[in-house]
């Protein structure tokens, strides 16, 4: 979908009032808080809301009031909703217009004030300051829900006497009613061009009445533009903040518009769904809808978040009990919906049975595969009593407790009574019809509990096997159960081979070859693999050549048959595959020998013009204008060596266009930026370098390829008779690439950064970092330390290009804990602050402050002696470097650079005392560095001034004794800017005490060494404090009534 935004005429923010709710900056911050949110790995997520126990009906949920806590506890981590600034007041709020909100009675406002004083007693939410809350409103939206600390009742933030609430709606000026009666009119005669200008002038009148907007988007939509409309709609929600109904509409029309390009707009209707939430929490079409778009769109983690929340509101709900369990299996993270499966259960356990109709056998299902992805073979065996019981509970059968006790088979769901069952004293076969015992287990759950029984191991395999002949597998007649459970077939065969076990595998593999859908390549590979495990050469040879008349070129299908031929002593057999493979590594070595493109229109004709949207069209479809290939391979193999072959030409032109920018084509940059951006998306598709649940914390191992270097191994070791063929040959297929579509990681690396880069030079600093984050996410790089290493670098880089020191800190830190008691990293901790181009408060705030004394506190830790270390464990965890053997690489001596800069850290934040005790220690390990005594001689002078210095006589000399220090340090020095230097600072020094007679002659002797730091810097820029010199001594002089002095040094120095 293109995006209309830039392109509609509707008012400007600028030039429209300014609103709590509609601003300049209002839709920009919530859309950044959206985005931000979802890169945030500090994110609330549902295991860290600890549940407690309803007191009622002591079921594992929360209680919902929870949500509304003032002071941000449990507060929905995707609703953000704040004003422009932070100077905004109360006094701004206006009513919404045509809206069916009322402010609250008083004595309304006196139970939610009880309420949120009830709430606030709690625990503050994490990240929450002491200072002004915003509530769930945000900042300056405070609708009477409750009054801040320090004022009375009744009086609001603007003086006495103010009330506060939502106020009045607003009424419609004539000009907008004149001009909004025209709209209609115009377009109920079809004239929609004058309806649309008078809709938009109604609306520059009075922009907070929502029911011009309307009229704007039903304009466009009736000439068809569901985009504009939508636009128009969106624009107008925000007169309704509260309106759950509009804002949901909204966010349909929002990826319906989207069409197949639905990402693109996904956090748009993310922004909605939080609105909608954010008004009405207990919104549960809103939350399913929310859900399904994170998941969709790979953001499991919140899914699950709006699932635990859908639970809260619908206890015990089946439908998003199912959902939250497939979210958590898709994530690794099975074990936590269990625990949402049993309280569930235990909810209905406590329930009269006749009553229970929501929890069925397909949801027993569910909770008995959850444990499938346990390695615990203990909590699988409990698993296993566990779901039996529930199934006893099913089966009307739950009171029979003694069958717990018989957990190393399943015998009470044998088909019938005899020997099994009979043999348990407690068994009563009159007691229960026989339907409730074998008969009455869906097959479903038996070959749950069968493959539950294999995962436990060898001593279990025969009671796993008694599950799967319930199936029959030598039936394959038109009444097999082959042709209703076919999945549960292959279920059944894929875990049977696994455990080593090809005989009982190939029972339910051979069935499946009747159904077409099931018997694919891989199935054929399995199955081939069974007979070769028993030795039954030919039937694994046919099984293998299946796989070769639809993909002849497999080369890892013709290595498995030229080594079992080889391994079996029959070379004979083995020769032929043999000569195949040597005959592709020839074949492959004459394709490498493809010629470049020579110039750029060779390549634009290879590519059939490549703008941003054809090149965006020809990677969605790689097949277009193409004849189908006749050659004997999948479409699957088909489209991926078509798109290999594209992207290859993409960067070969991405190449050609890089040069032409370098050679100062400005044109080519537009072209080059939508290629690259082409790249990028395509690499990120590749779901292997974005692994998802447990698969990210896992080192990266090399992504499925069959066509790689791997085989070339393969091949040469073939040529040689197959020796060591098989531990060359991985089981998973995996390589450990270098390169993705002949590209090298590190070049695509490189285009990402650069990217990036173009990016944050252009302004776009949302844009820029998500390519960074997208860089960092992609497990090839992560898992390098010498790309993230460039990735943070280049991160900096685009940091600096829009003074962002935030994301600064964020970088150095980086650095700071991968390479610990590195001087280095202090060093550019410091200096990249200092390149930033705004006022850094995140330089001295109290996170950085914290991690600068913790890495000090770790280095005075490891330079400790043994006895006093084993006292002292607070700083243990402070090592974030580890040598080749894994253990903590710890300091070898106090690093100065890191003890000034945590002083500096405190100077800055005016804790002058508190920064001499470090430099004095910086002081005690180098006393001739001249920036020590400096930095120590302005720690006193500054304690000196203050209005409650104890000594200031004392502090005075006492810095200017060091200031000496530093001045006879500097004055040595072979540079005249060194020397300039401390003229400049020393005089500065004077004139901050107010002793400006004693500064005057500092200041002349650093304008006199003006020239000769000139001449010394050569043509090159270099620093020179003659101008600063100057200006200061021009003012000295024209306040103390020498003109002609100011205007002679005016003249001389600072006339250019």
């Amino acid at each position: 979908m293109e995006d209309n935004r830039e392109d509609h005429e509707y008012p400007d923010p600028n030039d429209a009032p300014r609103f709590a709710w509609a601003g300049a900056k209002a839709l920009t911050a919530s859309l950044k808080h959206v985005d931000d949110y979802m890169n945030d790995p500090d994110m609330i997520m549902p295991d860290e809301f600890p549940p407690e126990e309803d007191s009622q009906s002591g079921t594992l949920f929360f209680d919902l009031d929870q949500e509304t806590d003032p002071n941000g506890e449990n507060i929905d981590p995707d609703f953000q909703y704040q004003d422009d600034s932070d100077n905004s007041n109360d006094d701004e709020l206006i009513s919404e217009a045509d809206s069916d909100i009322e402010a609250p009675t008083p004595a309304t406002n006196q139970d939610n004030r009880s309420k949120a004083t009830k709430s606030s007693r709690g625990s503050r939410g994490r990240g929450r300051g002491r200072g002004r809350s915003g509530g769930r409103g945000g900042p300056g939206l405070d609708f009477g829900i409750q009054r801040r600390r320090g004022r009375s009742k009744g009086q609001g933030r603007g003086g006495k006497g103010i009330k506060r609430g939502v106020r009045k709606p607003v009424e419609p000026s004539p000009e907008f009613k004149s001009l909004h009666s025209q709209a209609t009119v115009a377009f109920i005669q079809g004239d929609c061009d004058s309806a649309e200008e008078l809709a938009k002038q109604a609306i520059q009148c009075n922009p907070e009445i929502f029911t011009a907007y309307s009229l704007l988007s039903e304009i466009h939509m009736a000439r068809g533009d569901r985009s504009r409309a939508t636009h128009a709609l969106f624009n107008g929600a925000h007169t309704r903040p509260r309106d759950t109904v509009l804002w949901s509409k909204v966010a349909k029309l929002i990826m319906e518009i989207a069409g197949d390009d639905r990402a693109s707009t996904y956090l748009d209707a993310i922004y909605c769904y939080n609105r909608v939430i954010g008004s009405d929490s207990s919104h549960v079409e809103a939350r399913y809808e929310r859900a399904a778009l994170h998941r969709e769109f790979g953001n499991e983690r919140r899914a699950a978040y709006d699932y635990v929340r859908l639970l809260r509101l619908l206890p015990h709900d089946t439908t998003v009990l199912r959902n939250l369990a497939e979210v958590y299996i898709e994530i690794g993270e099975g074990a936590r919906a269990m625990a949402y499966y049993e309280a569930s259960i235990a909810h209905f356990q406590s329930l009269q049975k006749s009553n229970v109709t929501a929890f069925t056998w397909s949801d027993l299902n569910i909770y008995a595969e959850l444990f499938m992805y346990s390695t615990d073979s203990g909590e699988i065996a409990e698993g296993i009593s566990k779901v039996k019981k529930v199934c006893r509970w099913l089966l009307n059968r739950g009171e029979d407790h003694f069958w717990d006790l018989y957990t190393h088979d399943d015998r009470e769901f044998d088909a019938v009574d005899d020997p099994r069952r009979l043999l348990v004293p407690e068994f009563d076969r009159d007691k229960h019809d026989l339907s409730s015992y074998g008969d009455g287990l869906p097959l479903e759950l038996r070959i749950r509990l069968g493959l539950l029984r294999l995962e436990l191991g060898e001593d279990y395999f025969e009671e796993a096997v008694r599950h799967f002949e319930w199936l029959d597998p030598e039936d394959t007649g038109t009444g097999g159960k082959i042709h209703d459970y076919p999945d549960l077939f292959g279920e059944i065969a894929e875990a049977l081979r696994l455990c080593g076990l090809p005989h009982e595998a190939l029972r339910f593999y051979e069935p499946l070859q009747q159904i077409e859908e099931y018997s694919g390549l891989s199935f054929f590979k399995n199955m081939g693999s069974c007979y070769h495990a028993l030795e039954l050469y030919d039937e694994a040879e046919d099984s293998f050549r299946v796989i070769m008349r639809n993909d002849e070129d497999n080369v890892e299908i013709l290595l498995k048959l030229a080594t079992m031929f080889e391994n079996a002593d029959m070379p004979n057999r083995a020769e032929p595959y043999v000569k195949k493979i040597i005959a592709l590594k020839r074949a492959r070595a004459s394709q490498k020998a493809v010629s470049r493109p020579r110039s750029l229109s060779d390549a634009s004709t290879m590519l059939h013009k490549p703008t941003a949207s054809a090149v965006k069209q020809a990677m969605l479809d790689p097949m277009a204008g193409r004849k189908p290939d006749t050659r004997p391979r999948t479409l699957r193999r088909l489209r991926e060596a078509e798109l290999n072959e594209k992207i290859q030409l993409l960067y070969r032109e991405l190449q050609i266009l890089k040069q032409q920018i370098e050679d100062g084509d400005s044109e080519a940059r537009t072209e080059w930026m939508g290629l690259a951006k082409t790249l990028i998306d395509e690499f990120k598709k590749k779901k292997t370098f974005y692994p998802v649940g447990a698969e990210r914390h896992r080192k990266y191992s090399g992504y499925p390829t069959k066509f790689r270097a791997r085989d070339e191994e393969g091949m040469e070791t073939m040529t040689s008779h197959l020796e060591g063929l098989l531990d060359d040959v991985q089981d998973e297929n995996n390589y450990i690439a270098v390169e993705y579509c002949n590209i090298a990681f590190n070049h695509w690396l490189d285009i990402f950064l650069e990217y990036a880069v173009v990016l944050a030079i252009g302004g776009d600093k949302v844009q820029a970092y998500e390519t960074i984050i997208s860089a960092t996410e992609a497990k090839v790089f992560h898992d390098s330390k010498d790309f993230m290493f460039l990735i943070h670098i280049t991160w900096s880089i685009c940091a600096l290009a829009v003074d962002d020191d935030e994301t600064l800190c964020g970088v150095a830190r980086y650095f700071m804990k991968e390479f610990q008691f590195v001087t280095d990293t202090y060093r550019l901790f410091s200096i990249l602050n200092r390149l930033c181009n705004r006022q850094n408060v995140w330089y001295n705030n109290g996170p950085t402050q914290k991690y600068i004394l913790r890495q000090v506190k770790a280095v005075d830790f490891s330079l400790m002696s043994e006895e006093r270390r084993k006292t002292v464990y607070e700083e243990r965890a402070s090592y974030s470097t580890k040598d080749a053997a894994g253990n903590p690489i710890r300091a070898e001596g106090m690093d100065i650079a890191l003890l000034m800069a945590y002083g500096y850290i405190l100077f800055t934040g005016g804790s002058h005392t508190f920064a001499l005790n470090y430099f004095y220690r910086a002081y005690a390990l180098d006393p001739g560095n001249p920036m020590i005594n400096m930095s120590l001689a302005l720690g006193y002078l500054h304690v000196a001034i203050k209005r409650q210095s104890g000594n200031r006589q004392y502090m005075i000399m006492q810095g200017f004794s060091f200031l000496f220090t530093y001045y006879d340090l500097r004055k040595q020095s072979k540079f005249s800017i060194e020397r300039q230097e401390c003229e400049f600072n020393v005089g500065r020094a004077y004139h901050m005490l107010g002793l400006t007679h004693l500064a005057i002659p500092y200041y002349e002797r650093c304008l006199d060494l003006s020239g000769e730091v000139q001449r010394e810097g050569g043509q090159g820029a270099t620093e020179d404090y003659s101008t600063e010199a100057a200006f200061t001594l021009q003012g000295h002089w024209a306040a103390s009534g020498e003109v002609e002095l100011a205007q002679k040094i005016t003249s001389r120095w600072l006339v250019l």
